[in-house]
């Protein structure tokens, strides 16, 4: 499948001819983007031992502790195609909203340390998983990666404000946001993601499925013709790039479709 043709932008086909300033990337293959992490797990250890956890159910450290994944686990499709949007960062700061069992953090780490670029990678997770899990992964990339790594145990909405203040618009190039799926929050999490989101940066958005989450990448579709929005192009996974600058009126607003769904649940 060739992702490019998932790309969809907004539906204000004059609001786009009107903003873009930028080609939307164009996407390899998905069994292309998976052969090449693959590749990349021969040569980085944090994504051989995400690949050993996705496929036993269980991270080992080096040092012999164990963090079980039971339901917490990303596909690897949808990874892979993380991995190679990071690549095309336009700064050096990449953000993560949730950690979870860390695997998406543990390839994004490999990945960047493999472009040999400098980076800063953050993630914003106050909460953590029951009975400490995430706790031995967590341990292995802050030995392997800090300062370069750091999780910051704030509230994203709070974490991301503050980063703002610190570093103002345009400073990262890629977020992932897969904290809580309360609509109010993940809207927050995108509210201010967008501020800190370069042109020609990624946003990408797990369990995209749910409507919630639907719900919100409904909206920027509908509403933000400055970004390019590429629904479900892996497993549960949307994407949305920044390809312009917001030069909406300030009262601005079309109105988008929420799934008529509750909850955890898909559509059909």
């Amino acid at each position: 499948m060739n992702f490019a043709k998932l790309f969809r932008t907004s539906r204000s086909r004059k609001a786009q001819a009107v903003h873009r300033t930028m080609p939307l990337l164009e996407l390899p293959p998905a069994g292309v983007l998976l052969a090449e992490l693959r590749a990349l797990a021969g040569k980085q250890d944090p994504v051989s031992r995400y690949f050993e956890a996705y496929d036993t159910g269980t991270f080992k450290h080096p040092d012999g502790r164990t963090d079980e994944l039971r339901n917490v686990k990303m596909d690897p499709g949808a990874i892979a195609l993380l991995s190679y949007l990071i690549r095309k960062s336009p700064t050096p700061l990449s953000i993560e909203v949730g950690f979870g069992m860390g695997s998406s953090c543990s390839v994004l780490l490999g990945t960047l340390a493999d472009s040999q670029r400098d980076f800063e990678h953050v993630v914003f997770d106050p909460y953590g998983l029951e009975s400490g899990r995430g706790t031995v992964v967590e341990a292995y990339l802050q030995e392997r990666f800090a300062p370069k790594f750091r999780r910051v145990r704030q509230r994203s909405e709070i974490g991301l404000g503050q980063l703002y203040a610190e570093r103002g618009p345009a400073a990262a190039g890629f977020v992932f946001i897969d904290g809580s799926h309360l609509f109010e929050n993940i809207m927050a999490d995108f509210v201010l993601a967008d501020l800190l989101c370069a042109r020609g940066g990624f946003i990408a958005f797990d369990d995209a499925w749910y409507p919630a989450i639907e719900s919100v990448v409904n909206y920027i579709e509908a509403n933000r013709p400055d970004y390019a929005v590429m629904r479900l192009a892996a497993t549960n996974l949307s994407i949305i790039q920044k390809v312009s600058a917001d030069k909406r009126e300030w009262f601005s607003f079309t109105p988008f479709e929420v799934p008529n769904r509750g909850d955890w649940t898909r559509a059909a």
